[in-house]
């Protein structure tokens, strides 16, 4: 039986993967190898040059389609994991979303532990 609902799924998955591909590209801790691959993927899809010209039909749409998803899933596959969870976490409402966005510095990084040791005055 066809369930009209199945495809409201994807869509609801499809918008929630590009938010947070679209989170992550902004996000300065994320390597620039990563973006760089994402950069590449993009860039092939709005190329006029492809594999498979466009003007074959359905396949020469569906090779832009594939190395789009092949460039988000490696895009993911480099993003640190951590990271990937951490704005996962927000979209999904269960992390304070103003930490997780463009807005990180050096400053918002993990605390590290306290120094122990003695001031001394230099003359």
């Amino acid at each position: 039986m066809f369930n009209l609902f199945a495809r409201w799924k994807i869509l609801a998955q499809l918008w929630r993967t590009g938010l947070l591909t679209w989170r992550l590209a902004r996000d300065v801790r994320v390597p620039l190898t990563a973006k760089v691959v994402l950069g590449a993927a993009l860039l092939y899809v709005i190329s006029p040059i492809d594999v498979i010209p466009d003007w074959f039909p359905i396949v020469g749409q569906a090779d832009d389609l594939m190395a789009l998803v092949a460039g988000l899933n490696l895009f993911l596959r480099a993003c640190p994991r951590w990271l990937v969870e951490e704005h996962e976490d927000a979209i999904d409402g269960r992390r304070d979303a103003s930490r997780a966005g463009d807005t990180f510095d050096a400053r918002d990084r993990a605390p590290q532990a306290p120094i122990d040791g003695r001031y001394e005055r230099v003359r």
